[in-house]
């Protein structure tokens, strides 16, 4: 079993700046993960819901999370603010996502772990809440 608490401990001293560069390129890699298993068309929509409910697990959005999902994913504030509405409403995304994660290899689990840690990480604190949902989406 991997040791969340090392990823996200080891991404929260990253600077805001390495945490962009190094979110731009792993969502990128997510993206195509999500594409493979799931389809081309949804796989953005996927990924920004997939970014949505990673910034609210703690039922806490700061505003650096708000900017680094922006930077990283190419979102602006309202249109994440819808997602987040949306999935609050329907939890459809979540076990789509669990069954996407089911289908993973350990790369592709390391990428979507990656990207989770590197949103839980950007405001500095992170949560049990947090924590369990890693386990529970990426184990």
């Amino acid at each position: 079993m991997r040791d969340w608490s090392k990823l996200l401990h080891t991404i929260s001293q990253l600077s805001y700046d390495e945490i962009v560069q190094k979110g731009r390129k792993t969502a990128d890699t997510v993206l195509d993960i999500l594409a493979k298993y799931s389809d081309i068309d949804s796989a953005p929509i996927t990924l920004a819901g997939l970014a949505a409910y990673t910034a609210t697990v703690d039922d806490e959005l700061s505003e650096i999370e708000v900017k680094l999902i922006g930077e990283i994913i190419g979102i602006s504030e309202k249109e994440f603010k819808l997602f987040i509405h949306q999935i609050r409403q329907d939890n459809s995304l979540i076990t789509e996502l669990t069954n996407i994660s089911d289908c993973m290899n350990k790369e592709e689990m390391d990428e979507l772990s990656t990207l989770l840690a590197l949103i839980f990480a950007v405001d500095g604190k992170i949560t049990q809440e947090e924590k369990d949902f890693i386990k529970k989406l990426c184990a």
